[in-house]
């Protein structure tokens, strides 16, 4: 089972728009929702580059303003969400459980360690672990490759659609938890509410058989 983090483990989407929009600014942008919507699941390289782009200013530079701005604001931002710990806690006992983010790797470090994310996790692969982060399928190829399970016979659990689309197209078997309901439509074989939804227990139970 591979698990995104952000939105899905965790209740950091709204301090990543806040990064998002800080460095925006800096740079003279105006952050419009539009571009929150739109940026939603983005790696710290691709919004640095959009910024930067649009900005006209130096990728490199607007890159690491980003990761300097989220690890400043990650501090007592790192939350579970609800029944999140405990699912995690729960399968790695019967499965080998991995994390699949667009974070870098030491702000995923940071987060899955501060969380008590990180004793129950097999493996994690951040966006700096591969030559492309989502929707490219890299992540999450890599994901199970590490698990050691071909992509059809892995679970992904994702909330965006760019990182369900990743998982697609990596050929795992995608499990929907859409935190925008009016969002765009996140490609899925599979939707349940959130990961306390007793359908998300009865889906994953059929799947272990």
């Amino acid at each position: 089972m591979v698990f995104d983090c952000d939105g899905i483990l965790m209740d950091t989407e709204a301090n990543w728009a806040r990064v998002q929009r800080a460095v925006a600014q800096r740079h003279g942008l105006a952050y419009t929702d539009a571009m929150e919507r739109a940026m939603m699941g983005w790696s710290a390289a691709d919004v640095a580059t959009a910024i930067a782009d649009a900005a006209g200013a130096d990728r490199a530079l607007v890159h690491a303003d980003v990761l300097r701005t989220e690890e400043e604001t990650l501090t007592g931002q790192i939350v579970p969400l609800p029944g999140a710990l405990e699912t995690v806690r729960e399968f790695a006992q019967r499965l080998p459980v991995a994390v699949a983010s667009n974070s870098t790797r030491t702000i995923l470090g940071v987060k899955l360690e501060q969380a008590g994310f990180a004793p129950h996790l097999s493996t994690w692969v951040s966006s700096e672990d591969v030559a492309h982060g989502k929707p490219a399928p890299d992540i999450y190829a890599e994901a199970v490759r590490r698990l050691g399970f071909a992509p059809a016979e892995a679970l992904a659990v994702e909330d965006s659609a760019v990182g369900a689309s990743s998982a697609v197209a990596a050929g795992l078997v995608v499990v929907a938890v859409p935190s925008v309901p009016d969002g765009d439509p996140v490609p899925a074989h599979h939707r349940v509410a959130s990961l306390t939804d007793p359908a998300f227990r009865v889906l994953v139970a059929r799947w272990l058989g």
